[in-house]
């Protein structure tokens, strides 16, 4: 497929996790004219030396100081479509963002997204955490495409090697697993390269992608298969079973001391509820519009992540000869055992 002529500036703003990856994947097709990083400016020497490796790579890089919009015109200058590939944090950066793109006559603009789609929660009768990427949806479709900006909003779903499984209450370590509920609802997945792959697909076809949604899933699951998956049995053994107002409860106490692990409790009541599905009400997955894409099940990505935690546990034990005489004895104690018991002493 050919990157029309009119399409092949390119810029990415964030340069850790899908960032580094969506800028390599554009550079690796050698159909893009430019690609600029933009990020942050940071005195962050680990951030110095991905950004050196990026350069050397063929990437243009561009460091601004403050989220303002004339920061980001300039970042903008001679780009046509911009990848904000930002965190959860500096979403509502994605205002100046937009406003800097519309000046410097940006005519694409892909908001970071990537994940589940923003479905009203019955359960939660508050603002969400999710409320700021919506403010940029309606700002996106109601103020910068009557500007000549237009933008599409991407759903992949949940991104396991990419999130971490704990988060989820999937403890691959131990074999265990903590279900919200009874795990029933379906939850879209889509696996991190996947989900690079697709980004880098659209950016290539401007005319059909522009102003629209793409809800693509890997798989679509429930999280009560998963868990079998982790534990190695569907008995429901190694499985904590956590009632839906009992994680509500903890939800606000964590929220009111202001943890960080409010968001995953938070999460994981509206996976249970039903909204971790990107089209929970039943609208079209556009997976069609893809037929090179070819994801990988959300079964295999968990195995995957499963085999590369028991590699990485063994190296542990090889490291440290303390933990060898464990390894021996884990084996009449039972599967998982080593596992277990490296996981209580680290």
């Amino acid at each position: 497929m050919s990157t029309e002529c009119a399409y092949d500036s390119i810029a990415v703003v964030g340069t850790g996790g899908y960032g580094w990856h969506f800028i390599s994947a554009l550079l690796a097709t050698r159909k893009f004219a430019r690609v600029r990083a933009v990020t942050r400016k940071t005195s962050d020497d680990a951030k110095h030396k991905r950004l050196q490796a990026l350069r050397q790579m063929g990437a243009e890089i561009f460091e601004y100081k403050s989220s303002r919009t004339e920061s980001f015109k300039q970042a903008f200058n001679g780009i046509h479509t911009v990848i904000s590939a930002v965190s959860i944090a500096a979403v509502p950066d994605q205002i100046s963002m937009i406003d800097g793109a519309i000046l410097a006559n940006v005519r694409w603009f892909i908001p970071s997204e990537y994940g589940v789609a923003h479905y009203p929660s019955v359960w939660m009768p508050f603002t969400s955490p999710m409320a700021p990427k919506m403010a940029v949806q309606k700002y996106l479709s109601e103020y910068a495409k009557s500007k000549g900006l237009s933008h599409t909003v991407i759903y992949t779903g949940l991104a396991l090697d990419y999130l971490d499984p704990q988060s989820l209450g999937l403890k691959l370590s131990k074999g265990s697993a903590t279900l919200v509920g009874r795990g029933g609802s379906p939850v879209s997945f889509t696996a991190f390269p996947d989900v690079v792959s697709l980004v880098v697909d659209i950016v290539q076809r401007p005319a059909e992608m522009q102003n629209r949604v793409i809800r693509f899933a890997g798989s679509t699951t429930k999280m009560r298969e998963l868990v079998k998956i982790v534990t190695n049995n569907d008995r429901g053994e190694n499985v904590k079973i956590v009632c839906i107002e009992e994680a509500k409860a903890k939800f606000c106490e964590l929220a009111r001391r202001q943890d960080m692990s409010a968001f995953q409790m938070y999460s994981r009541l509206l996976i249970e509820e039903g909204l971790g599905q990107i089209n929970r009400y039943r609208e079209p997955l556009d997976n069609g519009l893809f037929p090179e894409l070819h994801p990988e099940p959300i079964q295999q990505t968990l195995r995957r992540l499963i085999k590369a935690n028991e590699t990485t546990a063994k190296v542990k034990v090889k490291a440290n000869p303390a933990h060898r005489s464990t390894t021996v004895k884990s084996v009449t104690d039972g599967i998982g055992q080593t596992q277990r018991q490296l996981d209580d002493e680290n």
